[in-house]
């Protein structure tokens, strides 16, 4: 399973390892992504089509290497004018997801294979992104030129001003849960959060949230601006009168209990169906229920969960198992991209972040191929789990409470405080490494060396660890379950 996403994973990257490409494949990328261009214009005719024609591409774009660091640099005018094809080219492929999915795809092999193409042309603009980025520009959330800000020019947008009340923001946050968030389902995404967007009467723009620190909350909209994520897209629902009344309804009722004092709590069952408590993507699907009398369903495509992750999943607090996993789906932030009842109006990108937000992505590929391989599990350790019981009791002592620098909220458990502590722990442990790794080298460590490098780091510390358990790297929080 998870040698299957690294495949996906590996593929935008073997294109653009480094801001430099040979000038004589500068032509063979233009066709390639020209040609996908073509064809996303219509509909494939079958199933087969659809699965032959992604793999095609797939195939085609996984060839091409760019591993040189003698390539000539593509004039800048050339990169924005491949990065707004190839963003027009996923503009064209969600026009065509209805039919997809009524006409094509009970199995969702066709919409699989239809995400990861996706996922490839955001991944492949991502990297001409950051090669035109200068690391002392400050990116301002949802504000700025293209190709910082893409947009649909089939609607007015052009800066975060431009929302509408039951706007979708679906960003992507700068931690190590945030890259497990993204990609815990069987379907990898590169986004951890979803946000609704409310408008008032007087013109004045919300989101309502569900954050693991406090909960459900209404916001200023421009405090989720401040929290300048790595990435972000706006998406707007068909019946934007159905979406307003949906942010409208929300909004009442998640300030309702702010105002008592009392957040509806963060659902770490990831339950979309009961709303007594909110995780992030539940608010939306809430809201759309509610004001619809249960007739919009969103998004119409749940995550599922792989077998192998049930440990991981029971600890989050997860309640699936054994007997359920087959059917147990939930509400994932990326989910809501393979909806096509929702357009694509707007795409914003921090340069400076995204290749921390890629090698992130990277080590939790890899931490969750080691889970599903060799059985890999978290143990706190003594320190960890001595700091995290003193905390949780803490937390619940009013004196103290309103004290602590670090909040999480009272319907956490030692076990969910004790997984997140150490999921951050060894992700840190290892982008250490791989940063210390990334100065000895004058160009970004292409993908296929970053997954072995990451690989080689865990074998070497697994000895360590066999050898000496106080000198390893992460062994001693993460190891097989032996």
């Amino acid at each position: 399973m998870y040698k299957l996403r690294l495949l996906f994973f590996l593929l935008p990257f073997t294109l653009f390892c480094q801001s430099n490409y040979i000038a004589d494949k500068e032509g063979d990328l233009f066709k390639i992504v020209s040609s996908i261009y073509i064809e996303s214009q219509n509909p494939v005719e079958s199933y087969q089509n659809c699965v032959q024609i992604s793999d095609k591409y797939y195939q085609k774009l996984f060839s091409i290497s760019s591993l040189d660091s003698t390539f000539t640099r593509i004039e800048q005018s050339k990169i924005k004018e491949l990065i707004r094809l190839s963003f027009e080219t996923r503009l064209n492929i969600r026009k065509h997801l209805a039919f997809y999915e009524s006409s094509l795809d009970s199995s969702g092999v066709c919409l699989l294979k239809v995400q990861n193409l996706n996922r490839a042309l955001r991944y492949l603009e991502d990297y001409l992104i950051e090669s035109l980025s200068k690391d002392s520009t400050e990116y301002k959330m949802l504000v700025g030129e293209e190709p910082v800000l893409l947009t649909n020019k089939n609607f007015k947008f052009s800066t975060y001003n431009d929302l509408k009340s039951g706007d979708l923001i679906l960003s992507r946050g700068n931690a190590f849960t945030s890259a497990a968030i993204a990609r815990i389902g069987i379907k990898d995404a590169q986004f951890s959060h979803l946000s609704l967007v409310y408008k008032n009467d007087l013109g004045e723009l919300f989101t309502i949230e569900s954050h693991i620190e406090v909960g459900a909350v209404v916001a200023p909209l421009k405090i989720h601006l401040n929290q300048n994520n790595a990435r972000a897209v706006i998406f707007r629902f068909e019946d934007q009168d159905l979406a307003h009344e949906a942010a409208k309804y929300m909004y009442n009722k998640v300030k309702v209990q702010s105002d008592k004092g009392k957040n509806i709590p963060y659902d770490f069952g990831m339950d979309y169906k009961n709303s007594e408590e909110l995780f992030c993507s539940e608010v939306i699907y809430d809201g759309f229920k509610s004001v619809s009398s249960g007739k919009v369903d969103v998004p119409i495509h749940k995550t599922y969960f792989d077998y192998s992750l049930i440990p991981f999943l029971n600890k989050l607090g997860v309640t699936i198992n054994n007997q359920n996993y087959k059917e147990f789906k939930t509400f994932s932030p990326g989910d809501i991209e393979l909806d096509h009842r929702f357009s694509l109006i707007a795409e914003w990108r921090n340069p400076n972040k995204l290749k921390d937000s890629r090698t992130k992505d990277a080590i939790l590929t890899k931490m969750f191929e080691w889970i599903d391989e060799e059985n890999y599990r978290f143990k706190p350790g003594f320190k960890i789990s001595v700091f995290s019981n003193l905390s949780w009791l803490l937390r619940r002592t009013p004196i103290i409470k309103n004290a602590l620098d670090e909040k999480f909220p009272l319907n956490m458990n030692v076990k969910q405080l004790k997984l997140f502590l150490v999921l951050d722990k060894v992700g840190e442990i290892i982008q250490d490494e791989v940063n210390i790794y990334q100065k000895t080298i004058a160009h970004p460590i292409p993908p296929k060396d970053l997954f072995e490098f990451i690989e080689k780091l865990k074998i070497k510390d697994l000895e360590t660890y066999k050898l000496k358990r106080s000198k390893s790297l992460f062994h001693r929080w993460f190891k097989p379950n032996i």
